[in-house]
């Protein structure tokens, strides 16, 4: 008797334990520059993935019973840090996704130091357009967002049209920079349009004078910026305030917010941007207003911006992958399913992933910043 009562008791501890793991929060990790030359998108990026879960853990009580963690830790958009970070991810069970990283450098440091080597840990995301992240297929990472060639093409098709016969481009001396300078010097070869300069700046500065002069000096019609938004901001002044008459166009690295608050609206205006995400600003598509209806309700009083809504849609996906990763979700079955989510609608917006295919989108659109400093289309 007292041997079946033990008996008993064992098994209801048991399915006590199997009942708390098939239950227990799964964890979803971000590294993110929270401070630093990029923390303003890194802000926004781990704000819009946070509404998502937030309100997946509030109205459905997680997914497949399982609440929601997102865990954040700050890199400063230091290469160092965010491989340390990670590091740290890969080493924890209980972390079952990435999400929502930054920067050309700092994602592809993590891959030549091998981290993923060992792990079918998947990173959902990636806020770079770097083609050496895509080709060849990098199986751990699952893009959102087109490449800055797809976004280098789309301004250099667009200036070709207004007339531009000679184009410059200023650049980040690194592998982000290098990528789009090659870009450009494809996207101009396709046209016949003559690359007249090509000038870079250092990483972490806004040292911009002598890039300034050598663009002045070239007299392209057009200057494409690939940059972040601080020198980017810099380099619009001193442009403008030398002389320059080129049409000016930055990549989606560089955010309106940031640049305004830098130069000013009257300063800024007239600049072009590139973008590879839904138009934030206006509800035009069921996406853009269950987005602003959740930065409403999860974080009122914060502007809507394209980096929180990057992390948004980056954070949609994933829970999707959770949904049929099914009840006891772990890192091999959510990039299982990633892999098996296909053609996917985003609330008028699609997507599309396979086994062969990581890159779930190549939207590209133009946008432009007005007078008083926002952006219009």
């Amino acid at each position: 008797m007292r041997f079946k009562n033990l008996l008993a008791g064992l098994i209801s501890v048991v399915a006590g334990f199997a009942s708390y793991a098939a239950h227990a929060d799964v964890v979803i990790a971000q590294s993110a520059p929270l401070s630093g030359e990029a923390a303003e998108v890194g802000r926004g990026l781990s704000l819009g993935a946070r509404i998502y879960f937030e309100h997946i853990n509030a109205t459905e009580g997680g997914v497949n019973g399982h609440k929601i963690i997102h865990l954040v830790k700050d890199d400063g958009y230091k290469i160092e840090a965010t491989v340390s970070n990670t590091k740290e991810f890969i080493a924890d069970p209980k972390v079952i996704a990435l999400t929502s990283y930054y920067g050309t450098d700092n994602v592809s440091e993590m891959f030549k130091q091998s981290l993923f080597d060992n792990t079918p840990l998947a990173l959902v995301g990636a806020s770079t357009g770097a083609r050496l992240l895509r080709e060849p297929h990098n199986p751990a990472i699952f893009h959102l967002r087109a490449s800055y060639a797809d976004e280098i093409d789309a301004i250099v098709r667009h200036v070709a049209g207004l007339g531009t016969k000679r184009i410059a481009v200023f650049y980040e001396d690194n592998p982000f920079g290098d990528a789009g300078v090659r870009a450009l010097e494809d996207a101009a070869k396709k046209r016949n349009i003559a690359v007249a300069a090509r000038v870079s700046y250092e990483p972490y500065t806004t040292k911009v004078d002598t890039a300034v002069k050598d663009v002045i000096a070239a007299d392209p019609d057009t200057v494409v910026m690939v940059a972040l938004t601080a020198p980017a901001a810099q380099f619009v002044k001193q442009y403008r305030a030398a002389g320059g008459r080129g049409f000016l166009f930055n990549i989606s690295t560089a955010n309106v917010e940031g640049m305004t608050k830098a130069i000013g609206a009257s300063v800024a205006q007239g600049v072009g941007i590139s973008q590879v995400f839904p138009f934030p600003y206006s509800a035009t598509l069921p996406l853009v207003s269950e987005y602003q209806a959740l930065m409403t309700r999860y974080a009122k009083g914060t502007p809507y911006s394209y980096p929180s809504m990057e992390g948004f849609m980056n954070a949609r996906v994933l829970v999707a992958a959770l949904r049929k990763a099914g009840k006891s979700p772990g890192r091999a079955s959510v990039r299982q399913a990633l892999e098996g989510l296909g053609q996917m609608n985003m609330g008028g917006y699609p997507v599309a992933f396979s086994a062969s295919n990581h890159v779930g989108s190549r939207f590209v659109e133009l946008t432009v910043v007005s007078k008083s400093g926002a952006l219009v289309r």
